[in-house]
């Protein structure tokens, strides 16, 4: 719930961002002794008491040490507008209804990250006792500054000794007969100096939410391990801080989120890209993908759409080293191998995993974000969390964009690693068997989309004597006879194949060779007209990757010593497009 609680507040005062920077900070603290009476004397009287597994407030406040956690941010809107819910509220003016009062409600911000109802549950689910206390400062339709305080608490609902039913919500404040008002302005801002809240210095705006009784348990035990000492949990907030909102700390944005995190008045190290390695290569990566080069475009191809732009870093020796990283699916200790996808306004959703490369200390930090014409497609793909996009709750050509996005940034990454050790027992299936889903390889044009993905199209494979061959897709020269000699030139064995290496697919041709010498292979596009050995502007290229040795060693390149063996030929295939395969052979070929 850290790490909800962390990424779900600073979305919410991101979007209430009125200037060019906002101050963001998390206090984890302990009541003194000189204000804990103070906590006891306001807070006791009427306490709700425990329901379900939730304990009640009351035996915290009655503990010697009551623990907090506030979550403070300045130069945002505060929470204006009405304080009653049947009350007409001008758009841009719901700020407290939509924090306070109403679940669920879409948030009226540009580029808003989702909706304010679930951005505030996350503060009532960090609480052991479903409890906080909201201070606020805002200016009014005149522009005069107005201060507000209320305290409130979500509970489950229950039945009273007449057996009405209730909803769980309390409240703490100017309670009227039917409703409870927030105190105001004087009286609130005396309240808050009584319980030691974050004062608002000169004309600042802003809200600090104080989440009472925070649930400090490690997330590792699946929340029913023992608690984090205090200074552990204000060490796991930076860690969670920094890998969910570096984008938005970074030192040359024109508008900037100031990151601080503190545990009793102490401040705690926020990782950054001035002292940590991983999250400098993830920075310089967003700094190349906003120079939104050629080479850095995702798209789909069936309907044609630029899905987001995509840049990448290698990385040495830099290893993730923090436990709230690890919720992310980045792996500790580690080099990364990630990308982190995000998407207007920078906020991190996810870091996609790609295959991690062959030495330990070597990785990549790679950056995707969503082209802005398609951020509201992307935003529904999100959970109420926004920590991930799934295309099952969209249709259409909607979920068709999430699922290619998602493709396409596996293959950069299997591009990045490219092959490694290839175990001897590797996936593979003939051509033709698996036509109807891999049918770029075939050769000819039209017929159905493949599997939802409408840039693939699909061709039966020939079943003639023709050139394509008995593979369908992939045919292949250089085996037949000629002069003397022929006997030791190479010659192809069997058909050509489909086999998944390292999480991409390759055509695999063997080759069994006689004599040594070295070999050379070739693979081209096949034409009505012929066969063609370089790409037009913008289209894929088919490549030789390497060829892999009966003992299953892989060496890259199109040439390769060879002696009496037996390879295979391993080619890199483009979508739409059938394949020749070629070799040449000379034993002094150079």
């Amino acid at each position: 719930m850290l790490t909800v609680l962390v990424r779900e507040a600073a979305q919410n005062s991101w979007d209430a961002r009125i200037g060019e920077r906002v101050d963001f900070s998390m206090h984890l603290g302990t009541v003194g002794p000189d204000r804990a009476h103070v906590w006891r004397e306001l807070l006791l009287p009427g306490a709700p008491r425990p329901v379900g597994p939730v304990r009640g407030l009351g035996e915290s406040l009655r503990k010697r040490s009551i623990r907090y956690l506030a979550v403070t941010d300045r130069g945002t809107t505060g929470l204006g507008g009405p304080t009653r819910s049947d009350h007409y509220a001008e758009p841009g003016n719901r700020g407290w209804l939509s924090f306070v009062l109403n679940s669920g409600e879409k948030q009226d911000t540009d580029g808003g990250g989702g909706t304010y109802g679930y951005g505030k549950g996350a503060f009532f689910l960090a609480s052991r006792v479903g409890t906080i206390l909201i201070h606020t400062r805002f200016r009014d339709e005149s522009g005069e500054l107005r201060t507000r305080l209320i305290g409130s608490a979500l509970l489950g609902e229950f039945h009273d000794r007449d057996r009405r039913p209730f909803t769980g919500r309390h409240w703490w404040g100017d309670v009227r007969s039917d409703h409870c008002e927030p105190l105001v302005d004087q009286v609130a801002s005396e309240y808050a100096d009584r319980l030691g809240l974050p004062p608002f210095e000169g004309n600042s705006t802003g809200t600090t939410v104080v989440v009472m009784d925070p649930d400090l348990r490690d997330a590792s035990d699946d929340g029913d391990g023992p608690d984090l000492s205090q200074d552990e949990a204000g060490e796991y907030l930076a860690d969670a801080a920094a890998w969910n909102l570096w984008p938005l700390t970074l030192v040359d944005r024109d508008q900037r989120l100031n990151l601080s995190i503190s545990v009793n008045g102490v401040a705690v190290q926020v990782p950054n890209e001035s002292n940590d390695a991983a999250i400098a290569c993830f920075a310089r990566a967003y700094r190349k993908m906003l120079e939104r080069e050629p080479g850095g475009r995702i798209e789909c191809l069936k309907p044609r759409r630029l899905l987001g732009q995509f840049a990448v870093e290698q990385t040495f020796g830099a290893s993730v080293r923090h436990r709230a990283a690890e919720e992310l699916g980045l792996e500790r200790d580690k080099a990364p191998h990630h990308v982190a996808l995000m998407r207007h306004p920078d906020l991190v959703v996810g870091y996609f995993e790609g295959q991690a490369k062959p030495h330990p200390e070597v990785g990549y930090a790679g950056v995707f974000k969503v082209d802005d014409d398609l951020d509201v497609v992307f935003s529904r793909a999100e959970p109420p969390t926004h920590d991930a996009w799934v295309d099952a709750q969209l249709s259409g050509h909607d979920a068709t964009f999430v699922r290619v996005a998602r493709r396409r940034l596996s293959d950069r990454c299997a591009d990045l690693v490219g092959p490694r050790h290839v175990p001897r027992a590797v996936e593979s299936t003939p051509v033709g068997g698996v036509s109807q889903r891999l049918g770029f390889l075939l050769a000819g044009g039209g017929g159905a989309p493949v599997d939802g993905d409408q840039d693939v199209v699909v061709q039966p494979p020939s079943r003639g004597g023709d050139a394509t061959g008995a593979g369908g897709g992939a045919r292949r020269s250089g085996d037949g006879t000629g002069r003397a000699g022929a006997r030791r030139k190479p010659r192809f064995v069997g058909e050509p194949r489909f086999e998944m290496l390292d999480g991409r697919w390759v055509v695999a041709q063997a080759l069994r060779v006689s004599s040594e010498g070295r070999v050379r292979g070739c693979v081209a596009v096949v034409t009505g007209e012929g066969t063609e050995a370089s790409a037009p502007v913008a289209a894929g290229q088919p490549t030789v990757l390497g060829w892999r040795r009966s003992d299953g060693a892989v060496v890259l390149g199109d040439t390769v010593d060879a002696g009496n063996e037996e390879l295979d030929l391993l080619a890199c295939p483009v979508e739409d497009a059938a394949l020749e395969l070629t070799v040449e052979w000379d034993g002094n070929l150079s």
